[in-house]
Order: structure tokens, then sequence, then C-alpha cells
């Protein structure tokens, strides 16, 4: 069982002034899986509980006649079993390959949290510049670090497999600054 529910609300609109909109996102996501040794909740160490509960957050304001756009936001999950978890790609791990660097197990624990501020810049109507910066962080090693995911010389080997005298560097943390431009046709 898995739902997704999102609601956005434009709560201000005052075209011509220096602030002129703003609105806000809220998702939420909830689910479970049962059977095969798992339990949507209520869960034993012989039968763990394997469920996903999370949610985001969003603000947007627009300034200048929609030339300039400041977004605030972040999210927060819960997901025991981590069925809900994308894999950290070790050495070119895929979900289907999986990897003995981080497991999927049932009950194996995964809670991660996010906060981030986009300010876009749109001249023209079809040409963004945006700057963005996020901070995520999670209750296991998950984000890379430094040393990276990727055996020195390469990926080698099976997809995700084990490599003699590699380990990757997996941090809680990770702190990201993104720049971008779009220009549409």
């Amino acid at each position: 069982m898995h739902t997704d529910d999102s609601i956005q609300v434009k709560y201000f609109d005052r075209p011509g002034r220096f602030l002129d909109k703003a609105a806000f996102s809220l998702t939420i996501d909830a689910g479970c899986e049962s059977g095969g040794g798992v339990a949507c909740s209520g869960g034993t160490p012989g039968t763990p509980s394997q469920y996903f509960i999370g949610y985001m957050v969003y603000n947007r304001l627009w300034f200048d006649r929609d030339r300039v756009g400041l977004t605030l936001g972040g999210g927060q999950i819960v997901n025991p079993g981590r069925y809900l978890v994308l894999l950290p790609p070790i050495n070119g791990a895929t979900a289907s390959s999986g990897t003995p660097y981080f497991t999927e197990n049932p009950g194996d624990p995964f809670r991660a949290w996010d906060a981030s501020m986009t300010l876009d810049f749109m001249p023209k109507q079809f040409v963004t510049f945006r700057g963005e910066f996020d901070h995520r962080a999670a209750s296991v090693p998950y984000f890379a670090g430094p040393g990276g995911v990727t055996p020195p010389g390469g990926n080698m080997g099976r997809a995700g497999s084990s490599v003699p005298g590699f380990t990757p560097d997996l941090v809680r943390t990770e702190n990201r600054i993104n720049l971008a431009m779009l220009v549409k046709f």
C-alpha cells in the first residue's frame, strides 16, 4: 500500500508590487509492505516493520514582476527496511544488483531530512538562472563523501560487487551548491 498526496496553495497575488506572488506546497507520502517476512506495523525482530512515512513542504516567493524567485523548503522521511531508499551507486550498483556495502534488509533503519534554498533569476520568459543550496542528513552513512563510491581505477567486476581493499566513503550529511541555466526553445 502507498499513498502520495500533495496540495499547492497560492496565498498571495498582487501584480505590480515588489513581492508579487507567494505559494506553498505540502506533500505527504506513506506506505507499507506486508507478507514475505515483513509487517506494515507492530513488527518483531523475526517479522520487522516495513513502512515509509515522509513529508516535504516548500514556500515560493516571486519578486519584481516574477523575475526573481526564492524557494525555501525541506522534508523528512522514516523508512525502516529501506524499501523506498535509493541504493547508492557503489561500484556501479543498481536496484537489481544490490551491494554488500549498503544493505536493504527488512528492519534496516533509515531516517533522513533535508532543507534547501533556491534563488531563481528569470530575466526573460524562456531563460532562468538558478542557484541552490541543499543540506541533507541521514541516520546512517548514505551520501558520497570526498573519497567517493567508485573504486580506484573505475567500477570493477559485477555491478555493486565487493572489491578487495576498497571501502566506499559514505557519510551521514551532504551540503551541495547547484548552479544551473535553463533556456527553453
